[in-house]
């Protein structure tokens, strides 16, 4: 067996690079960004009124005016007005450019107007930044905001419209096949026997897929049957990139997912990682048709984790253990939490790798490196989400 960190290099390695493809920004919500996006301008462009009120010298009020002559009226859209006596005022409205020859805000509600003068009736001690969102405070013109590799969301999508983007650069969806494999395993709308169980990782690793953007994912069964296997195989290399099969991996006689692979023509890279759960993990590819072949453990949880920390790990952070916890030995031990606030995980340990029930609570799990001994709750780890 080998290492996490081999295996993870390995895979990183031999997966498909991805295809670009552009496309309008209308439909880019839940692609995977192939292109860094940068600032295309300071933001904000100009010095902006974050109140509506009056702006004025701050050198009169400092000087003990508290009494201005309304000069004018600016608002938002319009190229910055100036302000030719200090000793009047401009009304603002929010959104505004902040008129030449001012620096102070005063807000409508400390104002009293009558006749044309704007009287500030609160005398507390102002400061220049207030009400004032600055020229550049945000980010300067070309600074990197977006990396790629993110998934567009909401807020992203509004960026790159405020910054000018009608086209954006994703990366052109993978096609994925989630193959279970299992004589035991029934459809979901059946009865089981108590032999017998529902083929639900199926729709576990086809969700996680989904959610971290990846659309064209579609599921399949198959018995361990080698002919059906082999022919099950060449009848979707044609169309699928990836094949993503379920259990069948391990040790036992009716595993017969390796030696079919290998018989056919798969380039074994994978067989059996140092780690808890998932150590059954296979990996190879078919160099013939570029498919690659990811042969995952049957275990609900393991399956899950492997998936996650070799493939959707783009969200990952540094998290604490709120307790100590025994790592196994000469194991990479990957430990279901739940986060708090303080972003410090709570450890959930299931009574199996098919506990997966134990899963509800939690948000994702940490990687606990191989040790022999209580993991230091002080100590910073790896976390993945679920999500």
């Amino acid at each position: 067996m080998i290492s996490v960190q081999t295996a993870a290099q390995i895979i990183q390695k031999y997966w498909l690079k991805p295809e670009i493809e552009s496309i309008p920004l209308e439909q880019c919500h839940g692609k995977i960004l192939a292109e860094p996006i940068y600032a295309d301008r300071d933001y904000p462009p100009i010095d902006r009124v974050m109140m509506d009120g009056i702006a004025i010298c701050k050198q009169s009020y400092d000087r003990g005016q508290r009494k201005f002559p309304i000069a004018g009226l600016t608002t938002a859209g319009r190229a910055p007005l100036k302000l030719q006596n200090p000793e009047t005022c401009m009304e603002v409205m929010t959104g505004c450019a902040l008129p030449d020859g001012t620096d102070l805000i005063i807000p409508y509600e400390l104002l009293h107007i009558s006749q044309g003068i704007a009287e500030i009736k609160d005398d507390t001690n102002m400061v220049t930044n207030y009400f004032l969102h600055r020229k550049g405070s945000d980010c300067d013109a070309g600074s990197l905001i977006i990396p790629p590799g993110i998934k567009l969301q909401g807020i992203h999508v509004g960026i790159l419209a405020s910054f000018g983007y009608t086209q954006i650069a994703v990366e052109k969806p993978v096609k994925i096949k989630i193959i279970t494999t299992g004589d035991e395993l029934i459809s979901i709308d059946q009865k089981p026997q108590p032999y017998e169980l529902r083929r639900s990782n199926s729709y576990a690793l086809r969700a996680a897929l989904l959610s971290y953007g990846y659309p064209q994912v579609d599921t399949d069964h198959i018995p361990d049957d080698p002919e059906m296997i082999s022919s099950h195989y060449e009848e979707n290399t044609s169309f699928y990139d990836v094949l993503i099969y379920s259990g069948g991996v391990s040790q036992g006689k009716r595993d017969y997912l390796p030696q079919v692979w290998q018989k056919i023509g798969v380039v074994e890279y994978i067989k059996g990682v140092k780690q808890k759960p998932g150590k059954p993990m296979w990996f190879g590819v078919d160099h013939q048709t570029k498919t690659i072949v990811w042969g995952l453990p049957g275990n609900p949880i393991s399956g899950l984790v492997c998936l996650h920390r070799y493939l959707l790990n783009r969200l990952t952070f540094a998290s604490n253990l709120r307790e100590n916890i025994l790592s196994p030995s000469g194991l990479t031990y990957f430990v279901p939490v739940k986060i708090n606030s303080k972003l410090e995980a709570s450890p959930v340990i299931p009574k199996n790798s098919g506990d997966f029930t134990a899963l509800v609570n939690t948000d994702g799990f940490i990687e606990l490196p191989p040790q022999n001994q209580q993991v230091d709750s002080s100590e910073s780890y790896r976390f993945y989400p679920w999500y």
